[in-house]
């Protein structure tokens, strides 16, 4: 009888020690995933973040197309400013 018990003792003790390394298991499993969760969110929120960087270094500086236009319209501008300045002095002379 002593043996019986002892065996049935010695099998639950088993059967806990089993359930307790699946509930390990399992919870392991669980902060794994939502360690690789985390890592993907993290990611993501990194990847958006460098666009907009991106996005807010492309509006900061001007077009490269704009600044010889206005330096070409400014040049013919000081051009027949001085042509007219140099035509009236001619005419008062």
């Amino acid at each position: 009888m002593e043996a019986a018990s002892e065996e049935a003792a010695s099998e639950d003790a088993a059967s806990e020690e089993a359930a307790s390394e699946d509930a390990a298991s399992e919870e392991a499993a669980s902060l794994e995933a939502a360690s690789e969760e985390a890592a993907s969110e993290t990611a993501v929120l990194a990847e958006a973040a460098s666009e907009v960087e991106e996005a807010a270094a492309l509006e900061a500086e001007p077009p490269q197309a704009v600044m010889p236009a206005a330096k070409a319209r400014a040049t013919t501008a000081m051009q027949i400013f001085l042509s007219f300045i140099s035509m009236i002095s001619l005419v008062f002379l």
